[in-house]
């Protein structure tokens, strides 16, 4: 099936999916109180490829229609506490989780003073210029975040430990915000080709900044990490990574540009670039991307999305993934099946609804 039918019959069969979701969109923020207020964020999608073997991390989209392959529902309550000291606790059920067993993404304690920010707790891990919006699928233009840069920290978005955020007003502006951080020790579980393998973190310390102008943004970052990896497959490597990332975000008018780029001694060498241009409540894109180095492959992303509401809105997307003809490929997330012709690109199709209340 070419994928022009393939996305026209996706719009055909999910089309009761949105009628249903509607009534999200009449949700808001709760205030509990002046000083305590809970909201929240969610996606659901319906995704096909056009290959059996599964691919995307932590959605393992195949052949077969997936409605909640996507499925995200996260719950954040803020409590300032005084002038001064505040806390902040969210909770995700992430598209890997049960609703039976979601995750606590943050948990955290910030005291400010001046143009400083002190935060301890559990911390949105600060590489990517979307990071801290890393599952609230309504904060940025496409229905996924970039896999080749999101999708290659094996899927670790938080950590324990501390930071301090220090904004410098350097012109009418511009104005640059500087983040040095700490991760105490962890131990990660994840997925790698159906293989349950583990991370030990050692020692995580790092630093991130931000310039921004006017509406726009350079980001950078880097982190040391040492780690050792366990599991089952032979030869399983001791970590010392630099991670270094850097990003750019750039209106021009109602045309968006953004880039990122994340590079690690040895494991990769990954970007993507992309445009994004409003029209009012609908907002095209087209985005392309490459991943390096451990795995090697290409991304084409074409899409929409529309806005019903300022808390409701609804993409549809086409995306190529194109890697090597191997039984391992980097664009899957399982081995081929080798006595199968292997397959070096699929499609994607996927149409979502996102929603914050």
């Amino acid at each position: 099936m070419s994928s022009i039918n393939l996305l026209s019959k996706t719009l055909k069969e999910t089309g009761l999916v949105v009628l249903a979701i509607l009534p999200f969109s009449s949700y808001a923020q709760y205030s509990v109180s002046d000083n305590i207020q809970v909201s929240g964020f969610g996606t659901v999608s319906a995704a096909k490829s056009d290959n059996d073997t599964p691919v995307i991390a932590n959605r393992d989209v195949t052949d077969e229609w997936c409605f909640d392959c996507d499925t995200t529902l996260g719950l954040q309550l803020n409590w300032l506490m005084d002038t001064n000291l505040r806390s902040t606790l969210q909770v995700v059920k992430r598209p890997q989780d049960h609703f039976s067993s979601p995750e606590l993404e943050r948990a955290s304690l910030e005291y400010s003073f001046g143009d400083t920010r002190v935060t301890a707790g559990r911390l949105r891990v600060p590489l990517f210029i979307m990071s801290e919006y890393y599952y609230v699928s309504s904060a940025y233009p496409w229905l996924r975040l970039p896999l080749g840069i999101y999708t290659n920290n094996l899927g670790i978005t938080y950590y324990d430990g501390v930071t301090a955020d220090m904004s410098f007003l350097l012109g009418d502006d511009l104005q640059l915000s500087v983040s040095p951080f700490y991760s105490i020790p962890r131990e990660v579980d994840y997925l790698y080709y159906g293989e349950t393998l583990s991370l030990d973190i050692s020692r995580a310390i790092g630093v991130s900044s931000e310039l921004y102008y006017g509406d726009n943004l350079v980001r950078f970052a880097y982190v040391n990490v040492d780690a050792a990896q366990q599991g089952d497959l032979p030869g399983l490597p001791v970590y010392k990574m630099n991670i270094f990332s850097l990003g750019l975000s750039h209106y021009f008018g109602p045309l968006h540009f953004q880039a990122e780029t994340m590079l690690t001694n040895d494991i990769s060498a990954n970007w993507y670039a992309g445009f994004d241009y409003n029209f009012g409540q609908i907002t095209p894109y087209i985005q392309y991307g490459q991943t390096r180095v451990s795995t090697s492959s290409e991304s084409y992303l074409i899409g929409f999305r529309y806005d019903w509401t300022p808390q409701l809105n609804t993409s549809v997307e086409w995306q190529r993934f194109a890697g090597e003809e191997n039984v391992i490929s980097g664009q899957f997330t399982q081995p081929q099946d080798p006595t199968k012709p292997l397959t070096s690109k699929v499609d994607v199709v996927s149409i979502g609804l996102s929603f914050t209340f």
